[in-house]
């Protein structure tokens, strides 16, 4: 477990020096910047879902009470 952890801490300045030597192409942001808004929309839908169990939870904890 401790020679792939050091494994990895030697590769991650690798990693780090490619990318800032051959920069990212245009195409690259663009896609990436299309999967972030992806995966925001993805997270207010689970949010809204979440808050729509919270408030039909709610709405049958109150009824039998307003009967």
């Amino acid at each position: 477990m401790s020679k792939l952890i050091a494994i990895l801490i030697a590769v991650i300045p690798i990693i780090l020096f490619l990318k800032s030597v051959f920069g990212r192409s245009q195409a690259m942001k663009r896609a990436s910047s299309e999967l972030r808004r992806q995966i925001d929309y993805m997270v207010w839908a689970i949010l809204f879902f979440i808050l729509c169990g919270i408030v039909y939870s709610v709405v049958n904890l109150i009824h039998p009470i307003l009967k």
